[in-house]
């Protein structure tokens, strides 16, 4: 499934607004882009952490960034009309879109969210004379003296409030530090969408389902805003939500609910405990997302899904199981061991089939190429920077040059599924690279150092939900699309990307300490301890080599390698591999349901409709996605406007 041909030439003819169709102003996009950036980042800080008015960022697409988008789009048809030359083109708009989707991914629960809090914990477990105190002051002697918050008091304010003032000079050197590693971190991942954008949307000719939605609403001659189907999905969504909405204010009024159900076996059955729970869910937006995805990755999705829950079911039975399939290591039959090798497969596959382009760029870069010039700087230049950072921070030589190979490989990952797959929740929990090394390596191996560097870099490798590298890459492919691809949007994306991750821990520690995050509704579900919580567990006990987990990984590894090779023969196998690779994720086991759904329907759309009645069909999901997202941000402003708390979108 690709986009119908949109790309446009500056040959085109000028339009009402004064420029071309794939003109880019620089200007006029940096002058409203970081703003909004800025903008975009706050609201996700004040939606999932201060106020838990709902979670955008746990989405594939952000809802917040969608309605902006819109209310743009909205605004610059009215200038195209009165004021034409003050009127952005699809290009400078669709690169506002990626600054604000850029922007609000740090904010997110999975990034800063979770990796600023974990900054704190050590000094808080001082602060409250907790038990963990026992261990964590050694830690922090072993630590750099920018790796966590020293003082007690400035860690604790982040979770019970305090002053500004008596806050920030105890974190100025960690937020400084590790707001720095992911700017770097941001300008490494912008060499890479440059070196690899070209195999992958021009040779592959990969699909990108996720632009679909943005890339429809800025066509200037789509006919989605006058589609019936989209019409009435959009209605048929909002009207579910503003009624499930107004049922939480006012229980008697009927309720629909489309959230996750839980259904559980017998537990007390070896069998069924093993399986453990499954989700089902029938979300409309998520019905709508997944029905833009290719139907052999739909596929493989849910039927690999089914066949991890059936290896855990037999397991059970068996009597072999052991451990949780939702953590690495200690698990029979291991689906994150299985999923893992199969990742390493993928990644190295995916760099050796664009082999030729990194070599041609390397080559000019050789010739005196100053954009292959730049992009070798950044990706060598930021290797080595963040190779540096991971050994201050304890690991040995190796080991930071293994963490970083294996970080980048999950940062392809992560891109390919939003590239290839656009999958609508992709929450891989417990991918991170401390799993596959400490199985293989052991707490001996990698000595005491290398344990606690794990500790401390946990929060930013625990799910890869909130990873920028994906925006990127799309942010790139809708340019291309519009002809806009230029200095000027490297240059736009670039800055939307580092400046938000130099100021956004400075604006979201602010923000955060004026209430505190334990005293926003709900309270804070610590997910930032996890780190620190399995350090103490492995210092207390060294974690031995699990030659099961290994066992795992290249089982994975090689039933990877089998699914790869059947494609080779079988051009139409429904077997993908990265379907396998993401059977045992988080996000996958929430998305199963409809994703099974809307393979089904599109399956049977496509063998009596053709592919005529699957594309008429598109404005409804996207009708969905839309509404859903429209209700969603309805409710988050009543929420936020009357200290409600009411109904979220998504997920519980």
């Amino acid at each position: 499934m690709t986009h119908p041909p949109t790309t446009t030439t500056s040959s085109e003819p000028r339009t009402r607004t004064g420029q071309t169709p794939a003109s880019f102003r620089l200007g006029p996009v940096l002058l409203l882009g970081l703003p909004l950036a800025l903008l975009s980042f706050w609201m996700v800080v004040r939606m999932e952490h201060t106020d838990h008015t709902g979670q955008p960022t746990g989405l594939a697409l952000y809802y917040h960034v969608v309605v902006l988008f819109g209310a743009l789009i909205g605004i610059n048809a009215l200038l195209a009309r009165w004021a034409g030359r003050l009127a952005l083109s699809r290009p400078e708009m669709l690169c506002l879109y990626s600054m604000m989707a850029i922007a609000g991914c740090y904010g997110s629960w999975e990034a800063f969210g979770t990796a600023l809090p974990a900054l704190a914990h050590p000094g808080v477990y001082r602060f409250r004379a907790s038990p963990a105190a026992l261990w964590s002051n050694p830690v922090m002697a072993h630590l750099p003296d920018w790796a966590v918050v020293r003082d007690p008091a400035a860690a604790n304010a982040v979770f019970q409030g305090g002053k500004w003032s008596d806050i920030w000079p105890a974190w100025w050197q960690p937020l400084l530090a590790w707001g720095g590693l992911m700017g770097v971190l941001y300008l490494l991942f912008i060499a890479l969408v440059r070196l690899l954008k070209d195999p992958w949307a021009h040779h592959e000719r990969l699909s990108f389902p996720l632009t679909w939605l943005p890339m429809e609403m800025t066509g200037g001659r789509s006919p989605l805003w006058r589609s019936r189907l989209f019409l009435g999905g959009f209605i048929a969504a909002v009207a579910l939500d503003l009624l499930n909405g107004l049922h939480q204010l006012y229980p008697s009024l009927p309720f629909l609910d489309v959230k996750v159900h839980w259904y559980i076996g017998n537990m007390a059955e070896p069998r069924w405990e093993a399986v453990g729970p499954i989700p089902l869910t029938f979300h409309p937006l998520m019905l709508g997302l997944a029905f833009l995805l290719p139907a052999d990755l739909l596929f493989s999705t849910w039927f690999f899904y089914a066949l991890g829950k059936a290896q855990l079911y037999l397991a059970g039975m068996w009597g072999m199981a052991r451990g949780s399939p939702y953590a690495f290591g200690g698990n029979v039959p291991g689906l994150l061991e299985q999923n893992v090798g199969a990742i390493m497969v993928l990644g190295i596959g995916w760099l050796w089939r664009a082999r030729r382009q990194l070599a041609r760029r390397w080559n000019d870069a050789l010739h005196g190429d100053a954009g292959a010039r730049m992009d070798y700087a950044f990706l060598i230049g930021g290797s080595l920077l963040v190779g540096w950072f991971l050994w201050q921070l304890g690991f040995a030589p190796w080991a930071a040059a293994l963490v970083l190979a294996l970080f980048l490989i999950l940062s392809l990952l992560v891109t390919r599924l939003r590239a290839e797959l656009g999958l609508p929740v992709h929450n891989l929990q417990f991918f991170g690279p401390d799993g596959p090394m400490i199985a293989a390596f052991g707490g001996r191996g990698l000595g005491q150092s290398g344990l606690e560097a794990f500790g401390s870099l946990f929060a930013y490798t625990r799910s890869l939900q909130g990873h920028p590298m994906p925006h990127q890459m799309e942010a790139a492919y809708m340019s291309d699309q519009s002809g806009g691809l230029r200095r000027g949007f490297w240059w736009a994306t670039g800055l939307a990307g580092v400046l938000t991750a130099l100021i956004g821990p400075w604006l979201f520690l602010y923000m955060v300490s004026r209430r505190g995050l334990d005293m926003a509704p709900g309270g804070y579900q610590a997910i930032s301890e996890e780190g620190w919580i399995r350090l103490g567990a492995w210092l207390s006990q060294p974690p031995a080599p699990d030659g099961v987990a290994v066992a795992e990984m290249m089982a994975g590894a090689l039933i990877a390698l089998l699914l790869i090779g059947l494609r080779q023969i079988w051009f139409a196998s429904p077997f993908h591999p990265v379907g396998y690779a993401i059977c045992g994720s988080w996000g996958t086991w929430m998305v199963s349901t409809p994703i099974f759904i809307a393979w089904a329907c599109k399956v049977l759309l496509l063998r009596y409709g053709g592919l005529k009645g699957y594309r008429n069909a598109v404005p409804l999901a996207l009708g969905l996605i839309l509404g859903e997202f429209t209700a969603g941000a309805f409710w988050t402003v009543v929420s936020l406007m009357t200290g409600l708390q009411t109904y979220r979108i998504w997920l519980f």
